[in-house]
């Protein structure tokens, strides 16, 4: 095993780094936390590490002083412990100052008790930790338990817009120029499709399909069935598919219980809310609360699924074209979650897909409809208009895939904007 990990060790000191994009995230490098970089399989985790060590290199660090080790490589097998990760690394370099080191810990929920023997190394060996997951309930539990503030966590996503068009080299911020125009457009479009996982954005699109693909058995199987030790796989199946399929719709734990009774399988209900925790937990799909002042009643009460990315949709669901208006939601809650949590909704004879932080100075109400034309304005209007006498000092904001009325009927205090136009301003904030 030791002969393994040297191997390891050495290989990536020898060979260069892969090449790789920059994505658009700050993390910092000598704060003396623990930084924990949490999101998606396949959202770029590893990459974004390569990016600190680069930078770390540019600033005069030597790559012998990083180590890096990704817990996934199949060959480490640590059944004889932990203490040989850095055994290993000071037979190789037994005159490096350990305190000057910066470790690199990619994917560490793959091995049990991790946060017990990361915490002994910031203790007693070096406080340059750096650790990846795909898990963001269990390494925030863990984190908080036994860290007890020594750490620091960062989420990164899929690809944004913005970073989606860097990524095929279109220049985001010239929406004037038709040629250029016209390439947003159209990758908007595709990224409306198939959302912003790194490895997709050159990919031909009749790959796209099978790569989403094998990305939710990799979450099924390993992240969840493996992780937690769950045996029957057509329930789990069962419930993801469902909330796969009810995203941007309200969904009931009730119901579900209801609807696996009628099928003629016995689960209590206790152990769906467990499952869906579980679910909820990998970067796959989410929710938002409706909103109330009470706690309670938002915790009561139906909550409406998103996914991280719009790919698993179209994936595992074969989107059609009558699907693109919730796609287009999606979307739009993937650009809000990118800069906040704190997300809600309002649903109450009128609706408000939006309300972002109602409990602060700024609330911001936002509507999002595929076209905005004669028929539906009112209604889109209206929701607004209602939810906006119960969150005060709220801004109004109508998103919409193709706009098909005049300025003049719109009123001045709700500000209409096209998805895409709205997503690239994002980058400005």
């Amino acid at each position: 095993m030791k002969q393994a990990l040297k191997t390891i060790i050495k290989d990536f000191h020898l060979k260069p780094l892969p090449p790789f994009k920059p994505r658009n995230l700050n993390v910092p490098l000598d704060l003396g936390k623990i930084i924990t970089i949490i999101g998606p399989r396949r959202a770029g985790k590893t990459w974004y590490l390569f990016q600190l060590i680069e930078s770390l290199e540019k600033g005069g660090i030597k790559r012998e002083q990083i180590f890096y080790l990704n817990f996934e490589d199949e060959r480490l097998d640590f059944d004889a412990g932990y203490d040989q990760i850095l055994d290993a690394y000071l037979e190789l370099y037994p005159d490096q100052k350990l305190d000057d080191l910066y470790i690199f810990f990619d994917e560490i929920q793959e091995i049990p008790e991790w946060e017990k023997y990361v915490r002994r190394l910031y203790d007693t060996v070096t406080r340059k930790i750096f650790l990846t997951g795909s898990n963001a309930k269990m390494l925030s539990k863990e984190i908080a338990t036994s860290l007890r503030g020594r750490s620091l966590s960062f989420e990164i996503m899929p690809l944004s817009f913005p970073e989606f068009l860097s990524f095929r080299s279109i220049d985001s911020k010239d929406i004037y120029s038709t040629k250029n125009r016209a390439k947003i457009q159209r990758s908007f479009d595709e990224y409306l499709t198939w959302g912003g996982y790194p490895e997709l954005v050159d990919v031909e699109r009749r790959f796209k399909a099978n790569i989403l693909q094998e990305y939710f058995n990799v979450m099924l199987y390993r992240d969840l069935m493996d992780r937690y030790g769950i045996r029957d796989a057509s329930i789990l199946k069962y419930l993801i598919k469902r909330l796969i399929g009810s995203f941007t719709k309200e969904f009931s734990v009730n119901k579900l219980y209801n609807d696996l009774k009628s099928r003629g399988i016995r689960i209590g209900k206790d152990s769906i809310y467990r499952l869906m925790d579980q679910i909820f937990s990998i970067y796959m799909v989410t929710y938002v609360e409706k909103y109330d002042p009470a706690v309670v009643k938002r915790e009561m009460s139906n909550k409406k699924v998103y996914l991280y990315d719009n790919g698993i949709a179209s994936a595992i669901r074969y989107t059609f074209s009558e699907d693109r208006g919730k796609l287009l939601e999606n979307l739009v809650f993937t650009g809000i979650r990118n800069t906040t949590e704190a997300i809600f909704f309002l649903k109450n004879g009128y609706e408000c897909d939006f309300i972002i932080s109602p409990e602060t100075e700024s609330p911001l109400l936002i509507q999002v409809t595929e076209t905005l034309h004669r028929d539906n304005l009112r209604r889109e209007i209206n929701g607004l208009e209602k939810v906006g006498k119960r969150i005060k000092n709220s801004r109004s904001l109508l998103i919409t895939g193709d706009m098909a009325v005049p300025f003049d009927m719109l009123p001045k205090w709700v500000e209409v904007i096209t998805a895409y136009e709205w997503l690239l301003k994002q980058q400005k904030q």
